[in-house]
């Protein structure tokens, strides 16, 4: 009983989000509106975030769509970390119904503080463009849809993070304090510490190496401008 208890404290720890996005929808500019659903964002080992999408699971959510398909389909996304802000984002009700109720959402955030979103629907099935009959060369002012997409069922998606996590700095400050310690120590004839650099300093060194090489995993492009000029 007690394994069983740790393991769902344990799995509660890791997988709650860290922070989310209550999203909803409008197809009349915000007169009325629905839960669209939640975007859960974790924050990985490097200091960037992954999302996932959690829908309302709303059953009629295509039927309302095919309803006002020549409309504008507007988001509205508010974080919990930002009590009180609005984000809007916009796309066409058609589009969603081509795309089979797919949802992909670019979530663009500066830590826990989220900067902008935006819904695109599937990119592939979006550009099925069904022709004008009297312009063949134009697409459909009115919504055109093809025989197979699906207008039930609740909205399916998946979120992309653009974030840059932040690094530590190295604590240069301690080593420099550390240097004029052991300086005024031995002014004042103190013991000599006969360690080695290395063996003395290795605690402030290695966050300098580690620092300077996460810096250059994570900017390959910088080095890679500097090696052609």
């Amino acid at each position: 009983m007690k394994c069983c208890l740790l393991f769902l404290t344990f799995s509660t720890i890791c997988f709650a989000a860290d922070w989310t996005i209550n999203l909803e929808y409008s197809l009349n500019d915000f007169s009325t509106s629905s839960p669209l659903g939640t975007i859960e964002l974790r924050r990985n080992y490097d200091g960037n975030y992954t999302g996932s999408f959690k829908s309302s699971q709303e059953k009629d959510f295509g039927k309302k769509l095919l309803e006002a398909k020549d409309q504008t389909y507007s988001v509205r996304a508010k974080s919990s970390t930002q009590p009180g802000q609005e984000f809007l984002t916009t796309s066409k009700a058609c589009l969603l119904l081509r795309s089979n109720l797919f949802h992909l959402f670019w979530v663009s955030t500066n830590g826990q503080q989220l900067q902008t979103i935006t819904v695109f629907p599937d990119p592939v099935a979006s550009q099925n463009q069904i022709e004008d009959p009297e312009n063949p060369q134009a697409p459909s002012k009115t919504c055109q849809l093809p025989s197979n997409h699906v207008t039930s069922g609740a909205p399916s998606g998946t979120v992309t993070v653009s974030t840059r996590g932040v690094l530590p700095t190295p604590d240069t400050a301690s080593f420099v304090q550390r240097i004029e310690q052991e300086k005024r120590a031995k002014q004042h004839g103190a013991d000599a510490d006969n360690r080695s650099f290395l063996a003395k300093y290795w605690m402030y060194i290695l966050p300098v190496v580690l620092f300077a090489f996460l810096s250059n995993a994570v900017n390959p492009e910088n080095q890679e401008g500097g090696g052609q000029q």
